[in-house]
């Protein structure tokens, strides 16, 4: 008990600086749920938040713990929660840990920089959904959803609009257009720039759309 005090204390007072927080914030949250928290969700949290069952704030900046966590604006640090890390718009930045779920319904575009996403790594024991953008990995043991620049990894599914990087999952990958790899017993894409693996392979725009095990499109 005393070694995970010592650091949580350490991640608070160094790491946790270093996401550059501005403006007045609470370094403790201890919440049953809104609005039955120790500090109100309009008050940004800047250190740990215990989540007992469900918090949710503006902003949170730190280690978040419990079963449910919550953001309704940004999050800068690393969400492990036993069911689920939800972000209602806005931007995430770092690690989404969730025996569950992560779900964010952030927008971007993946060609801008700066706005709403997600920008770093997700694992979930079920499910990754974004409705915005996706800048880093995705694991999930069911499936993925959103705009990928980097990794999506499922059990079952793959999916998003723009898929620049790696498609790897156990059945289907599927998007409208990928810069990069997919793996999967089915893949699917309407535009490709590069390589699919798999049992069936297609690409709408191309001479051959359909082929068994390898299709690549330059």
């Amino acid at each position: 008990m005393k070694i995970a005090l010592i650091v949580i204390s350490c991640f608070v007072f160094l790491v946790v600086p270093q996401f550059g927080w501005a403006g007045d914030c609470s370094p403790l949250q201890i919440s049953l749920f809104p609005p039955y928290q120790l500090v109100s969700a309009e008050k940004d949290v800047c250190g740990l938040r215990l989540n007992l069952p469900l918090g949710d704030n503006d902003n949170f900046y730190g280690l978040d713990l419990g079963f449910a966590g919550g953001t309704n604006n940004s999050c800068n640090g690393i969400m492990l929660n036993l069911c689920g890390n939800f972000n209602n718009g806005g931007s995430i930045n770092g690690i989404e840990l969730a025996g569950f779920m992560n779900f964010n319904i952030g927008e971007l575009n993946i060609e801008t920089e700066g706005g709403s996403g997600t920008k770093g790594i997700q694992l979930a024991g079920f499910l990754n959904l974004n409705l915005g953008d996706v800048d880093g990995i995705q694991i999930a043991g069911l499936a993925n959803l959103g705009n990928i620049d980097g990794v999506q990894i499922a059990g079952f599914a793959n999916t998003g609009q723009e898929v620049r990087g790696i498609q790897l999952a156990g059945l289907l990958n599927i998007a409208t257009s990928v810069r990069g790899i997919q793996i999967g017993l089915i893949n699917v894409t309407q535009e490709l720039t590069g390589l699919q693996i798999g049992l069936i392979n297609y690409i709408g725009k191309s001479p051959v759309p359909i082929l068994p095990i390898i299709n690549l499109k330059f």
